[in-house]
Parts: C-alpha cells; sequence; structure tokens
C-alpha cells in the first residue's frame, strides 16, 4: 500500500505540470474600414504603421526580411461599377513601377463574401521574388493585400487569398 501511495503522489503533481490546451485568441482583426482573417499569420509591429499593417508567417516572425503582406485602406476615383476602368489604370501604374522586364498577369475574381477583386501578379526577370496584389474594390475606394513571396513558399498565397476571401467591409 505505502509503494502504491508512493507512486501516486508524484503523479498527482505531475499532472499540475501538463499543459492543457486553451482556446487561442480570434484570428479576426478588426480594423476602421473591414474585418479580415489571418490564419497562421502574425503581426509585424517592427514594420507595420496606422496605415498599412505588416504580417508574416509564423514561423518567420523573427526573419529580418521575410516573406510578407500588408494590408491598407486606399482611395481612387473609380465606384464599384468602374472596374475595369480602375483595374485599367492598376496596370498602366503596375507597368511603370516593375518595368518591361517583369511579367504582369491579372484576373478579376469575385470572394465567398461578394467582392469583386482584381488580382496582379508580378514577376521579373532574373528575380525569384514574386509579388501578388489584390485590390478589393469598394465605391471610391480599396483595400490592398500585398504579399511580397521571396521563398516560394505556397503557405503565403493561402494566407494572403484568406485574408481576400474573408474581408467584409464596415459601413
Amino acid at each position: 500500500m505505502k509503494k502504491l501511495i508512493l507512486l501516486i503522489i508524484p503523479l498527482i503533481f505531475l499532472t499540475g505540470c501538463i499543459r492543457i490546451p486553451r482556446l487561442s485568441r480570434s484570428n479576426t482583426v478588426n480594423a476602421s474600414f473591414g474585418t479580415y482573417q489571418i490564419n497562421g499569420l502574425v503581426k509585424r509591429s517592427d514594420h507595420s504603421t496606422a496605415n498599412k499593417v505588416f504580417y508574416s508567417l509564423k514561423k518567420d516572425r523573427y526573419e529580418s526580411r521575410p516573406d510578407n503582406i500588408s494590408v491598407e485602406l486606399g482611395t481612387n476615383y473609380y465606384s464599384k461599377a468602374q472596374v475595369n476602368m480602375f483595374k485599367i489604370a492598376i496596370q498602366s501604374q503596375l507597368y511603370t513601377q516593375v518595368g518591361r522586364d517583369a511579367t504582369v498577369l491579372g484576373n478579376g475574381l469575385t470572394t465567398s463574401k461578394g467582392n469583386n477583386v482584381l488580382k496582379f501578379t508580378m514577376k521579373k526577370q532574373n528575380d525569384n521574388t514574386e509579388i501578388t496584389q489584390y485590390y478589393i474594390v469598394g465605391d471610391y475606394k480599396y483595400v490592398l493585400v500585398h504579399e511580397t513571396n521571396f521563398s516560394g513558399n505556397t503557405d503565403l498565397d493561402t494566407a494572403a487569398y484568406n485574408i481576400v476571401d474573408t474581408f467584409e467591409w464596415k459601413e
């Protein structure tokens, strides 16, 4: 009986050392212009500003030059109905910025929340960095989700699209 008690007492103390999983805080970001999910991402406070928030994958949180995603609100001269004119304006600006030695691919999509989105992917020759820009179109405004992927990690692509797909405008 004494041996059994001697075995049980340490087990009682050891159970206090076992970590019980707790529900994590929500991955929903509540910005002034809308809400979105950042599953698998952490905020990069060292690079973020009041107007532009940067995120990286959790595994890259201590890297000095991580793959990253930024989210910011912008304004433009176009209503939601003028999405094609907005697309042409963005394409023109992108070619001016990246030059003709880059590939710029663009397409449109509709998210599960019903938002119209313009997606542009850019890649320069002789550079492995891929930049993807998602413009979530609003009336005379947009939210830009800008992904800079140095490593080619598809998890970052998934995280960026998740932000776009879960985005909901605030009224």
